[in-house]
């Protein structure tokens, strides 16, 4: 039987508008793959946001399922800020799964495979705080240092107003070393070829976040020095790169489980529950819990809490009253007007209950915010927005990417909208594996 081999590259925060923008003469390999293979829209989970759109499309399962709607728990009890790890989703990642225990892997850089666990293959994890132990097997950076390959991880790449050059150095460095790993890793470097091959690349996410401005109309910086473009073509480069190792038993797969756009500001919705009596605050700016019924979730979530008695370490909110403390805080976010515009801030306010439905439904924030207009967000939890300087982004998240796969069991031509659990089933049929009938998904390609 003939070895089937996988690769797939997420190109997070991918925008379509700007793969159209650009085109083939900026992104070839982009172009490339939209000519020979297929090609459709990605459209992520309501709330645009790496971690929960990562593990459903890795896991082939929904955040109601996997439990990981940001990349903090949303109800921590104290309520720190806890950070998700490999232990926090409840359904196993792909390459976890028994059914490919007999397949060897390579995965690079991918949320929720930190601290790293032990695979048939090798992983360079996606690690939330320092550490020295990110990969496995343990002396892989080691033998990587040999080769003159030295990935570098996120967490140690922090935008805080520092020097243009010196930040997008960092993030355009830190993906090229990601990149050029797991490339030595796909052609053997390291031992035999894996079978599958994952890789996130996070520039374009990076860069988007900060230098947005760049992109607008009446920007100073001359086109071809824009940040945002300079990652695109990185990007484009390593796409490049697969596509060429792309055989009748080679497929690649390209997507972003995000898309991305303009951002004016972040409003704090703490403010708007302390203005409707709901929270109240302390003199640093943070919520007296002991007299606060309702408070904003951490960032990435768009939500709020009910501050429950049981759930909380100072929760006043009995559980009898958590239904009309839903009803008075969804009240006074729908009336609020955005302070900017002076139109709703809110086009929705819906409770987890109505959006969710799963064994894991109870992790989501208790209410989901639908912003109104989406160049104006909430702000998140206010310890952790600042301390990730979160008031100096441009940019942000939007619903919409795009997926693009080259291979036989694509075909040719415009394919379906797709969505983060169609990734897991695609897959499995580009390794020429039969389906689990426990994923929610299916497999993208060309319509007909």
């Amino acid at each position: 039987m003939t070895r089937r081999r996988a690769v797939v590259l997420v190109t997070e925060g991918a925008a379509p508008e700007l793969l159209d923008r650009w085109g083939p003469d900026v992104l070839p390999a982009f172009a490339r793959l939209r000519a020979e293979g297929a090609w459709g829209t990605m459209r992520s989970e309501l709330v645009p946001y790496e971690p929960p759109g990562l593990i459903s499309a890795f896991t082939g399962h929904g955040p109601a399922e996997h439990g990981c709607f940001s990349y903090w728990d949303a109800h921590s009890p104290d309520y720190e800020p806890v950070v998700l790890d490999s232990c926090s989703p409840r359904r196993p990642l792909l390459w976890q799964r028994p059914e490919l225990a007999d397949l060897t892997s390579a995965v690079v850089n991918v949320f929720g495979t930190h601290p790293v666990q032990p695979l048939n293959g090798s992983c360079i994890a996606y690690p939330m705080r320092r550490t020295l132990h990110a990969c496995h097997p343990r002396d892989l950076p080691v033998r990587l240092g040999k080769e003159g390959i030295h990935p570098a991880h996120d967490v140690n790449i922090w935008f805080e107003g520092q020097d243009r050059e010196e930040f997008t150095g960092k993030v355009l460095g830190a993906d090229r070393a990601r990149a050029d790993a797991a490339l030595h890793l796909f052609d053997g470097g390291q031992g035999d070829p894996p079978d599958l091959l994952v890789l996130n690349l996070t520039a374009i996410d990076r860069l988007s976040h900060v230098y947005w401005q760049e992109l607008e109309p009446g920007s100073p910086v001359a086109e071809e020095d824009q940040a945002v473009r300079r990652a695109y073509r990185q990007t484009d480069e390593v796409l490049g790169a697969f596509l060429d190792r792309a055989d009748e038993h080679t497929e690649v797969l390209a997507f972003s489980e995000i898309g991305f756009g303009p951002l004016r500001a972040y409003v704090s919705v703490n403010d708007v529950l302390e203005a409707a009596g709901l929270l109240t605050k302390r003199a640093d700016g943070r919520p007296d819990w002991t007299a606060t019924e309702a408070f904003e979730a951490v960032q990435g979530t768009q939500g709020v809490n009910v501050n429950t008695t049981g759930r909380y370490k100072h929760g006043i909110v009995e559980p009898h009253r958590r239904e009309d403390t839903l009803n008075r805080v969804r009240e006074a976010l729908l009336a609020h007007l955005n302070p900017y515009t002076g139109l709703p801030l809110f086009a929705d306010v819906l409770r987890a209950e109505d959006v969710h439905s799963g064994p894991a439904a109870d992790r989501a924030p208790d209410l989901i915010l639908v912003p109104y207009d989406w160049r104006y967000l909430p702000l998140g939890d206010t310890h952790w927005s600042a301390r990730v300087h979160r008031r100096l982004q441009s940019g942000w998240h939007r619903r919409e990417s795009y997926w693009g796969g080259l291979g036989g069991s694509f075909g040719t031509g415009a394919g379906r909208t797709g969505d983060p659990l169609d990734v897991a089933p695609t897959v499995l049929r580009m390794l020429g594996r039969p389906p689990l009938d426990d994923l929610a998904g299916n497999p993208l390609g060309a319509a007909g």
